[in-house]
């Protein structure tokens, strides 16, 4: 029986162990920084489901036969360290056994989806002092998350999928006093774009998956949520007195604020239009406490600062909302909108609702209320300040 040429090898169908021992070569590949950790999980999941030698073959063609012994060396990063500022740490980077994130009154954010990986497992110590730790991880990696909050909260929102074999395993220590450590997982990417991972199987599906009707990040947003709008005070007067690029500086130092604020009060950013954040919180009390935090942290950044101030009006209100993609939309969605509107420079509004919501809490106190009348709406409703300025930054 003569052996068969090279179009019928192409052809041939693998076993179980071919697919390991292309996954295993993977695995070296992204051990030695040829491939990232993003690009290890896209190309596994691709050799999973080969059904052929050529479907196999297409996952390697492009990488050495062996390791990169001529590839440059670089150091592994050890540390991101962020005090009342932002630090991003993502694109392609070389991370060691173990990194330590340290964020005091600011935000660090570490994405591991481009990041070449030394080791078989990856530990992050995340300490979060009045701040927020941000981790994102490919879909399929194992994960886990130990540590002890102290007055302050540990999240891990990761895609129940499939763990990829020989994928190494990232183990997060978190510590967060009065702030925030998460860890979340975002599709892999192929050539610039979000693709969800192939699910192990014997064979290829036949046609695509479904794709979900709502993404599973805003799955708990369904019902009654509070919603937070923030927005800078004169950015357009600001950009005429700094001049396009000092003012992008300047909204960058906000965005990296607000953020670290967000991450630390459990919110979820649902979308940021240049100077203005809308916000989702699970919790009215911890969104009233996330709004007095920004603007007590805004007056010590103003009052030691000689250049120009940030200043913000902020607009909560609770109800129920409706997901609609990746935003939302709905009355509670508008009637935030609007306070934020009214509400002046430094101020936090807060509708009857949310404030009957959080007035149970010994930490928010409100002043007086006052009659507005919201655009749309046709009947005056009250309103309440929240009186977040400590003794020292009164005027």
């Amino acid at each position: 029986m003569s052996e068969p040429d090279a179009s019928q090898q192409h052809d041939l169908r693998v076993s179980d162990a071919d697919r390991d021992a292309v996954v295993e070569s993977l695995k070296e590949r992204a051990a030695d920084g040829t491939l990232t950790l993003d690009e290890f999980a896209e190309r596994a999941g691709r050799a999973l489901v080969a059904r052929t030698r050529g479907d196999l073959e297409a996952v390697t063609a492009d990488l050495r036969a062996g390791p990169a012994s001529d590839r440059r060396s670089r150091s592994p990063r050890h540390s991101v360290v962020a005090v009342m500022a932002g630090a991003d740490t993502k694109g392609r980077w070389r991370c060691g056994s173990k990194v330590t994130a340290v964020a005091v009154m600011g935000g660090c954010h570490l994405d591991f989806r481009q990041a070449e990986i030394l080791d078989n497992e990856v530990h992050v110590v995340a300490v979060a002092v009045m701040g927020g730790v941000d981790i994102v991880v490919p879909e399929g990696i194992e994960v886990a998350m130990s540590g002890l909050p102290v007055m302050g909260g540990r999240t891990m929102r990761v895609k129940d999928v499939p763990v990829l074999p020989g994928s190494p395993r990232i183990v997060v220590h978190a510590y967060p006093i009065m702030g925030g450590v998460v860890v979340r997982s975002l599709p892999v990417r192929r050539k610039g774009k979000a693709v969800e991972a192939p699910p192990p199987a014997e064979v290829a599906p036949a046609a695509p998956p479904m794709v979900e009707a709502k993404p599973v990040e805003a799955a708990w947003l369904d019902g009654t949520v509070t919603i937070m709008f923030s927005d800078v005070c004169d950015y357009t007067g600001i950009t005429q007195r700094l001049g396009d690029d000092r003012a992008h500086v300047l909204l960058r130092e906000h965005n990296d604020l607000v953020r670290a604020q967000i991450s630390a009060f459990g919110g979820r950013e649902v979308k940021c239009n240049g100077d203005g954040f809308m916000v989702a919180f699970s919790s009215t009390s911890r969104a009233v406490r996330c709004a007095t935090a920004l603007q007590r942290r805004l007056a010590e950044r103003n009052a030691t600062t000689t250049g120009e101030p940030i200043r913000l009006h902020i607009g909560i209100h609770t109800g129920d909302v409706v997901v609609d993609g990746d935003d939302l939309v709905g009355g509670a969605v508008i009637i935030a909108s609007r306070l934020v509107d009214i509400a002046g420079p430094d101020e936090i509004l807060v509708s009857s609702v949310a404030r009957d919501l959080a007035g149970g809490s010994r930490e928010i106190v409100f002043d007086e209320p006052r009659l507005v009348t919201l655009k749309g709406v046709e009947e005056a409703r009250p309103v309440f300040p929240v009186r977040w300025q400590d003794a020292s930054l009164r005027s």
